[in-house]
């Protein structure tokens, strides 16, 4: 088993807008990945990624039912992140994370509002990522890793003398701490592996010209299976729960329309047309979803990633 990605996925996080009770998709600050690679680099081996993502959010819910909200019509983004991997020692490597939103928008139902949008830098996420355990001869290992995102990017944005809803920010304006775990298992000499894990994302209150507000902690949990179709092609498919709690307002106010849970379904193929580049299509789709109160739902998530792995330093 040379390879094993954990795909994580953006699910939909709910927060309100601005003064109404009907939380929007998306959020402040960089989305889930969709690829999120949990290997070992080589002691003073680099590796380079490039990633491209999309997410689209169509439908308002009252819990796990569809509804119709005369306000946004859509909701989304288009996000880029460039990522660079260094192995320290053979047990540890360090991730760099800069990502950028090209656009992240609404487009509202009356035609007398205006599309929101907004563009600038996100979140900077310094990781690390290390073995928990490893036996080769039963082809099963644990890896780990644990960082924090940092608010470096655009915050409190204003366009046109409009302050941009906290869902639009590019940046999330406060630190947030992240650890996941990921335990694969090779089977049929290692053509097939079947993987499992989960995480955890909590988030520190923002406090900033323009909100005060504190995201809902999110717990993760995911299960799923590739094999290896060529040795040059492999598909895997994954589903994966998201729990996330009520976030609050400005003297410990409880969002009602914030968080909930939501399981989706995470197809990818990774192609590596030569030696150690590496192509990955991956798309999500919400099987089941329950969410707390009214909340704009996502429709579908897709990402593209290249990468570039074994580079020496």
């Amino acid at each position: 088993m040379k390879k094993l990605p954990l795909l994580f996925i953006l699910g939909c996080v709910m927060f309100l807008q601005q003064e109404t009770l009907i939380a929007q998709c998306c959020a402040a600050g960089n989305p889930l990945n969709l690829t999120l690679d949990m290997e070992q680099n080589g002691k003073q081996q680099l590796q380079l990624s490039v990633l491209f993502r999309s997410s689209l959010s169509d439908t308002y819910y009252n819990g796990n039912e569809v509804i119709d909200i005369d306000y946004v019509s859509q909701s989304g983004f288009q996000y880029m992140e460039l990522a660079v991997a260094y192995g320290l020692t053979d047990k540890l490597s360090l991730v760099l994370e800069s990502g950028y939103f090209l656009s992240k928008y609404e487009r509202y139902v009356n035609p007398d509002f205006e599309r929101k949008n907004a563009t600038g830098l996100a979140d900077l996420n310094l990781a690390a990522r290390f073995p928990l355990w490893n036996k080769p001869s039963a082809q099963f290992k644990i890896n780990a890793t644990a960082g924090v995102k940092l608010p470096v990017g655009a915050f409190d944005v204003v366009v046109d003398q409009v302050k941009l809803p906290i869902q639009l920010q590019p940046s999330s304006g406060a630190f947030r701490y992240h650890a996941a775990i990921l335990a694969a298992k090779g089977l049929m000499r290692a053509n097939w592996n079947a993987f499992g894990g989960g995480g955890v994302e909590i988030t520190q209150r923002i406090k900033s010209k323009n909100f005060d507000y504190t995201y809902g902690t999110v717990y993760t949990m995911q299960l799923g299976a590739a094999v290896k179709l060529h040795p040059k092609l492999s598909v895997s498919l994954q589903s994966r729960a998201e729990i996330r709690e009520k976030s609050q307002r400005e003297d410990n106010q409880i969002v009602e329309a914030s968080g909930g849970t939501i399981v989706l379904l995470v197809p990818q193929i990774s192609v590596t047309p030569f030696n150690n580049w590496n192509f990955q299509l991956a798309f999500s789709a919400p099987l089941y979803r329950n969410y707390n109160s009214i909340q704009l739902g996502n429709k579908y998530s897709f990402s593209c990633l290249v990468s570039r792995k074994n580079i020496r330093f």
